[in-house]
């Protein structure tokens, strides 16, 4: 039987022409996949088996000068995304979204926010909420099949076991701000990692913060690590630092303080103890306090409002950062000035009648009566206002030249007013020495003399820090040699090891005559010890030898019943005077009295850092 052959129809070239053209495209595609780009997929594919980590590093330890812990690490979990092993497709995303939202307690719209911000960088993860319990840790990791992508990581947080008691001075960690994220990221940090915000964990972040190590690991389709193959960087911890704050003086010194502060009806007070040897802070209290536990493990919005909002400011430490007038307790940087200018001798004596009448308006002595004849260091026992009104502006009556403000400025700088010190903390103030310029330019007004006698006593508009003030007095007792304050003395590794040691420095030598100083530490000791002392009968001849300065600041505010502005209670003094170790400052806000509300506490405080054995 012949075998007929027949033509293919038009249908089934066209299907015979397809079947060619996906053969072709296929094959296009295997040269594309295995020869033109091998390599790059090759690459990838061992990129999603095998991923280079990183491996947090512990923070160092913070550590008293008795070597008691203030600040630690504690267990802590994050869950995180990794986006480059989320879902690809679209609506499997949203529902991991929503499923996670539902476990962390969060909208699905903010995990979403929180993936597209990570995308130029999708093998980091990006944390989704920080802290969270172990067990539901646990709970995400033990159903990692549906939550692709997500990562649970050991991230320790910050536990400070004094809480308020030092939460200025240590201040805070926390998730690199927004605004720091791209600079931080530039030097070395990862998008997840957390930084010192405030006080001393950010000061010395450096330290503080170690080196991530790095590993290389093996990975399954989710993401899971399934085996560690090398080590590339071994992780380096954070060295500890070593503080000089005493933690017992602190405490001490912070219960005074808030008593003394129920006492005059303040809100708001500070306090510095300084070793005059060498600028080491030993206590730094300011009050009202607030708890840095708190921001360890995520602030909460009503906690952070409440503090942000207070009107007395716990979040800000108000021992560097509070400006206050030193009043009185600057006249002894105008007695020096007046001495070293030979303005006055310690023997010159001037007349204090209660007031002086200058260029048609009358400047009064706190003393009605005023205190008769006074030299230099009874000036400064008795607080003699009409003294340094001469000294600092001098007296047409007698035609004795004063210091002058050009003059004066010279010798407040040399104490240290009007410029940071130096210490290792955000949030130093510098204060203010006004001077003719500064007027003119800040309030567009001439100077006149009675500004010399305003800046002469410590008011008008001469601002200090409590911390100036403890350092002044501190150069005072130890004979002229300015310190930067000093706030940690070492680090330390984990085995105890010194690394790195914060020598003292001088900021510099004081160039007034010892027999200057003498008399003014005289005066200061009278003070205390002589009947007519300022703080004799509030002290009660206290058993310690202490010297000392009152100082009472009028600031404007609401009058008082007789007419009086309101005043802020100072006081500075070291103790012991025969030989100097110990220097104190108190302010204490619309305190009242210097001499009833801040110097019982500086002598207590004196006598509490012999009586705990502060070394």
């Amino acid at each position: 039987m012949a075998t007929i052959i027949t033509k293919p129809t038009s249908r089934v070239l066209a299907m015979y022409g397809v079947i060619g053209l996906a053969f072709l495209v296929l094959l296009g595609q295997l040269w594309s996949v295995q020869i033109a780009n091998g390599s790059q997929y090759r690459e990838r594919a061992e990129v999603n088996r095998i991923r280079v980590v990183s491996e947090k590093a512990l923070r160092g330890v913070l550590y008293d000068r008795a070597g008691r812990q203030v600040a630690r690490n504690v267990p802590s979990w994050t869950a995180a995304i990794r986006p480059a092993d989320l879902p690809r497709d679209k609506d499997h995303r949203a529902e991991l979204y929503e499923r996670l939202g539902r476990v962390l307690e969060l909208e699905p719209q903010e995990i979403a926010k929180t993936v597209t911000g990570a995308r130029d960088d999708p093998f980091t993860p990006a944390r989704v909420k920080s802290p969270i319990t172990r067990d539901l840790a646990l709970v995400i990791e033990e159903q990692q099949g549906l939550f692709p992508g997500v990562v649970i990581q050991y991230t320790p947080i910050r536990a400070y076991p004094e809480g308020p008691l030092l939460g200025q001075v240590l201040g805070y960690t926390g998730p690199i701000p927004a605004g720091l994220l791209q600079n931080r990221m530039e030097t070395g940090y990862e998008r997840d990692d957390t930084l010192g915000i405030t006080g001393i964990e950010s000061a010395f972040e450096d330290e503080l913060r170690g080196s991530r190590g790095r590993k290389q690991v093996e990975v399954d389709a989710l993401g899971r690590v399934m085996n560690e193959i090398a080590v590339l960087q071994p992780t380096q911890p954070g060295s500890n630092v070593v503080l000089t704050i005493d933690t017992a003086l602190q405490r001490k010194a912070a219960e005074l303080l808030a008593a003394s502060m129920t006492r005059a009806h303040s809100s708001q007070a500070a306090l510095v103890a300084m070793d005059v040897r060498n600028g080491d802070v030993l206590a730094m209290v300011s009050l009202p306090q607030y708890d840095n536990n708190l921001f360890a493990a995520g602030i909460s919005t009503a906690d952070y409002k409440r503090l942000s909002d207070d009107p007395w400011r716990p979040l800000v430490n108000h021992a560097i950062g509070g400006q206050f007038p030193p009043a009185s307790t600057f006249k002894m940087v105008t007695a020096a000035a007046a001495l070293q200018e030979r303005v006055v001798t310690p023997q010159t004596r001037l007349n204090c009648p209660g007031s002086i009448t200058v260029q048609g308006r009358t400047f009064r002595d706190w003393e009605p009566k005023g205190h008769g004849n006074v030299d230099a260091r009874a000036a400064v026992a008795v607080s003699c206002d009409i003294y340094f009104y001469t000294i600092a502006g001098g007296n047409p009556y007698t035609n004795l030249r004063g210091v002058g403000i050009a003059k004066l400025g010279e010798y407040a700088r040399a104490f240290g007013f009007g410029e940071r010190s130096g210490l290792r903390l955000p949030g130093e103030a510098r204060g203010l020495v006004p001077s003719e310029e500064w007027k003119r330019e800040a309030k567009k007004e001439s100077w006149f003399i009675g500004d010399n006698f305003n800046v002469g006593i410590g008011q008008g508009d001469l601002l200090a820090t409590p911390l100036q003030l403890a350092n002044m007095t501190a150069a005072i007792a130890n004979g002229g040699t300015l310190y930067k304050p000093r706030i940690a003395t070492a680090t330390r590794d984990g085995e105890g090891n010194v690394g790195q040691t914060f020598q003292p420095e001088v900021i510099r030598k004081l160039t007034i005559a010892p027999e200057y100083m003498a008399a003014i530490r005289a005066g200061m000791r009278d003070v205390v010890a002589s009947t007519s002392g300022t703080a004799y009968h509030a002290l009660k001849q206290p058993s310690l030898s202490i010297a000392g300065k009152t100082g009472t600041a009028e600031f404007f505010g609401p009058l008082d019943r007789q007419g009086n502005l309101p005043t802020h209670a100072l006081f500075v003094g070291y103790a012991p005077y025969e030989d100097p170790r110990v220097a104190v400052a108190v302010v204490v806000y619309h305190g009242g009295e210097g001499s009833e509300t801040a110097a019982p506490v500086a002598a207590d405080v004196l006598k509490a850092y012999f009586d705990l054995g502060v070394r």
